[in-house]
Parts: C-alpha cells; sequence; structure tokens
C-alpha cells in the first residue's frame, strides 16, 4: 500500500502553539489494533505509517475532535442500538463520523449528501426518498437504516467488514475491479485511491480517539455535549399541498423548529400524502388535533 502525507495544517499550527508554551505531548496509538474484529498488521511500515500520519492529523485537530465528542453524545445511542439489534459490529458507528463529523447538511462536492454522505442514485436504491419535496438522506434515523443496509450488502459480498468499509467509499465496483486484477485478498494487500486508502485508517483513527477521548487530552463534561433529540412524531394524511408554516401552527411552534425538527423536508410546503412529522416532544395530540381543524 502506498503511503502519503496526510494533509495536517491545523494541528501543525496546534504543536507549533503548543511548543511556544513547553513541550508538545507526543500522542501515539495502541499497539494492537482491530477493526470490526479485523486485526490490522501494524507489524507492516507501510500500513503502520497511513495510520500513525493519519492518526496525528486527527488528534491533534482539537476543534474538530471536540465536536466528535459533542455530537457522539446525541448520534450514537441511536446507532449502537440498531447495530445491537442487526448483530452488526459497534465499529461501524465510526463510518459516520469520517463520512460527516456528524453534521446534518454535510455535502460533498461529488453532491454525497447528509450524515452518511449518500449519492442520489444509492440512496434511492436502499429505499430512502429524494425527490423535491423530501431528501431522507438529511433524516438522520432513515439514513442510518439505508447505510446499515448498504454496509451489510457489502459484506456479505465482499466477506470483509474492512473491505465493506473500503466500497462504502470508493464503490463496489471500483473495489471488485481492483481485486480481480491485482488478484489480492485483503484491503491492506490492494492498491486503491489514495483517499479510499486513508479512509480506513481515518476510522480507525476517530475509533482510537473517541473511545478514550481522555488519554488525549481531551476532557468534555457530559452537560456541555449535545443532548439527543427529543419528540414526538406523528403519521399524518394530507389530502393536498399543506405549508410548513401551517403545520407549525397545529404544533403551537415556529416554522424554523419544524424545518429543524424534520431536515428532510426541502420545501416550504408538502404536497399531499402521508408523512411522518417530528413535533415538540408532548405536542402530537395536539398538533394532530389541531391539523384535523385545519385541513378540514
Amino acid at each position: 500500500m502506498r503511503t502519503r502525507l496526510v494533509p495536517a495544517l491545523a494541528a501543525a499550527a496546534l504543536i507549533l502553539c503548543a511548543a511556544t508554551a513547553g513541550a508538545v505531548p507526543l500522542h501515539d496509538f495502541p499497539r494492537e489494533l482491530s477493526l470490526c474484529g479485523e486485526r490490522v498488521p501494524l507489524e507492516r511500515q507501510d500500513v503502520w505509517e497511513m495510520m500513525d500520519q493519519t492518526f496525528i492529523s486527527s488528534v491533534y485537530n482539537v476543534p474538530q475532535v471536540i465536536l466528535w465528542i459533542k455530537r457522539a453524545h446525541r448520534y450514537f445511542p441511536y446507532v449502537e442500538k440498531r447495530l445491537r439489534q442487526r448483530k452488526m459490529p459497534d465499529d461501524l458507528k465510526y463510518v459516520v463520523v469520517v463520512e460527516s463529523s456528524l453534521r446534518t447538511y454535510a455535502l460533498s462536492s461529488a453532491k454525497a449528501l447528509g450524515p452518511w454522505q449518500f449519492m442520489e442514485g444509492t440512496a434511492k436504491k436502499y429505499g430512502l426518498r429524494v425527490d423535491k419535496w423530501i431528501d431522507e438522506r438529511l433524516n438522520f434515523e432513515r439514513s442510518t437504516e439505508a447505510a446499515l443496509d448498504y454496509l451489510k450488502d457489502l459484506h456479505d459480498h465482499f466477506q470483509s467488514w474492512t473491505l465493506a468499509m473500503a466500497a462504502y467509499n470508493c464503490g463496489e465496483n471500483r473495489l471488485g475491479k481492483s481485486r480481480d486484477q491485482q488478484g489480492s485478498r485483503s484491503f491492506y494487500d490492494t492498491d486503491l485511491p489514495l483517499e479510499t486508502e486513508a479512509y480506513i485508517f481515518r476510522i480507525l483513527s476517530a475509533k482510537v480517539i473517541l473511545s478514550r477521548p481522555e488519554a488525549y487530552g481531551y476532557s468534555v463534561p457530559v452537560e456541555r455535549r449535545y443532548r439527543p433529540f427529543v419528540h414526538d412524531e406523528v403519521e399524518v394524511g394530507l389530502p393536498a399541498e399543506v405549508p410548513v408554516k401551517t403545520l407549525a401552527r397545529a404544533a403551537g411552534t415556529t416554522f424554523k423548529e419544524i424545518k429543524e425538527m424534520n431536515p428532510e423536508i426541502r420545501q416550504d410546503s408538502l404536497p399531499a400524502g402521508r408523512f411522518r412529522i417530528r413535533v415538540p416532544q408532548g405536542k402530537g395530540k395536539q398538533f394532530k388535533d389541531n391539523l384535523s381543524s385545519f385541513l378540514r
């Protein structure tokens, strides 16, 4: 596997600042690592260097790691629960960290969108609604289900979680073609795009740091982390197009709050059809009763 210098300008700046105040702490990762139960061959110089470069770039990026910790407190419980229920490895939760830093509206230059960074075609293939009205790539629960379905299919095909994650990044066709051409069996023996080669080590770095953030100088009190969202979810049938401001009035809240609680709503209204709408906790019945009254 090729190695490369991972861009680390932010890390370099932080190290320089620390150097002016005293010795720079030299953080290191464990000597033994695994990902989804698959051992990482760190005894190989190329593998160790790739991990070292990626880990340094991540662990010294202080703003990024603090935001990882804060957002993980909100989103990890749901992902962990679904992974347990589906009997999938817990380490898969770090994929969403690397994909989007757990940001709802993350958008890549290739137009991949949402916390799990789905392209439109793949999103639709895995059951997400993407049209002018709704984009479920922005719905954390729905996109998580689709991502776990996709990762399971990739694992069933490649028989390796590491390869499944690599394929999630570069596509199953690209990964399959590379392995066939090269006669390789494992991720670590396959020559892939540099972004994909670094991708697995970024996931490993997120795992190392978020598993024991205090070991690397990160202490974020629970009260300063982002709380999980709480809301009522109500299924409604709309006989015609309804403005979001009407939904907000029925829930006794604001247009902005409805849009923030339902980021998948793309327009200022919803068309006729059935929808599951999130409203402030405790207002579900009020919302349903009021909406029925407004729509008569």
